[in-house]
């Protein structure tokens, strides 16, 4: 009796084992899937180098105090981690993988442990760090998830650098765009995206049949498509932020001063933005209900990103990362994952 009882609860494991290997070999191969609404992080964000990128409660960052290795914490800082030791930007996240630009070729001090070979790319991993997949072995910027595709500029020596578009499987690359733009907004099947080489329109890219048609006339660069409203920088106009209606209509003049860089809080509230005037360069808020507008740090600054939470930016010597409560009272701090836990 014992015997039999111990062949049943033998083959019981044996099943159970065998079961949970073809479970694991099935989801190691597999590529999960998301709604076709899903978006990796915001294009202000992603204009600014994509440092930050927030999911499911999670802040998924390139850490500077470790040349911009992977990092993860929680999205009210705490509980920093490792998730990869390669330099990332452009960090895109869904429900399961990361995606990211590898930056390894940048490093101001390359370890050992850093290959000297295959330092640059598009790269899809686990949001645990584990499973590590190339979806490009060419250097790449800007990248941009949008529902199962990737959207990105990539550099090939022989062609130049142009846009592409990937399945987050890596199985469906597509050449769009003979240009150097930078995805802003995929709407409903189409690309949308400032001109650069022969004009600095707002085009867009029907993904159906892959023409590309003008939407606006003018001179715009990194627009962001946010509620009701185009934010963008007028390239003709001294590089003042503007802003107007979806249709084009109710132009407005946001900051009247040449500005290199900008980004929106998720709830719409304020604009962050760095005015480039030499000796009365400073790094502002506005307030776009009031449109009052308030200096945060007198200075050069770069790299803004917007968490729901926090607005992070850098200053102009890496030096140091500052954050601020997206949507609150100025209360000016300096972001240390070194020093957390």
């Amino acid at each position: 009796m014992l015997k039999s009882i111990k062949r049943v609860l033998i083959t019981l494991v044996v099943i159970t084992a065998v079961a949970f290997l073809c479970i694991w070999l099935y989801s190691f191969n597999r590529t999960f899937l998301n709604e076709e609404d899903e978006v990796g992080n915001t294009s202000g964000n992603i204009y600014n180098g994509g440092l930050f990128c927030e999911q499911d409660g999670k802040i998924y960052f390139s850490n500077d105090f470790e040349d911009g290795s992977l990092y993860v914490m929680n999205s009210d800082c705490s509980h920093i981690k490792k998730v990869h030791d390669d330099k990332a930007v452009y960090i895109n996240a869904d429900g399961n993988y990361l995606y990211y630009v590898r930056a390894n070729n940048t490093r101001e001090n390359i370890s050992g442990s850093i290959l000297m070979f295959n330092n640059t790319g598009i790269y899809r991993i686990n949001r645990n760090g584990d499973n590590i997949k190339a979806i490009s072995s060419n250097p790449g910027s800007y990248l941009t998830l949008k529902g199962n595709d990737l959207y990105f500029q990539l550099y090939d020596v022989n062609t130049g650098l142009f846009l592409y578009r990937n399945g987050i499987d890596g199985k469906m690359e597509r050449f769009l765009l003979e240009d150097a733009v930078i995805p802003a907004a995929v709407i409903d099947n189409s690309l949308y995206y400032a001109g650069f080489t022969e004009d600095h329109n707002i085009n867009k890219l029907d993904l159906a049949s892959y023409n590309s048609s003008t939407l606006y006339e003018g001179s715009f660069a990194y627009p962001i498509f946010q509620g009701n409203y185009i934010y963008y920088i007028d390239i003709e106009d001294n590089y003042k932020i503007y802003r107007m209606s979806a249709d084009g209509s109710d132009t407005t003049m946001l900051v009247d001063e040449r500005c290199s860089t900008y980004n929106i809080t998720n709830s719409g509230e304020f604009l962050y933005y760095q005015v480039d005037d030499g000796d009365d360069s400073r790094i502002c808020r506005l307030n776009l209900e009031t449109l009052e507008s308030e200096t945060l740090l007198e200075g050069n600054y770069k790299q803004i990103h917007v968490t729901e939470n926090y607005v992070f930016f850098k200053d102009f010597n890496n030096s140091n990362t500052y954050l601020q409560s997206a949507d609150g009272i100025l209360n000016l701090g300096t972001f240390n994952p070194q020093n957390s836990n």
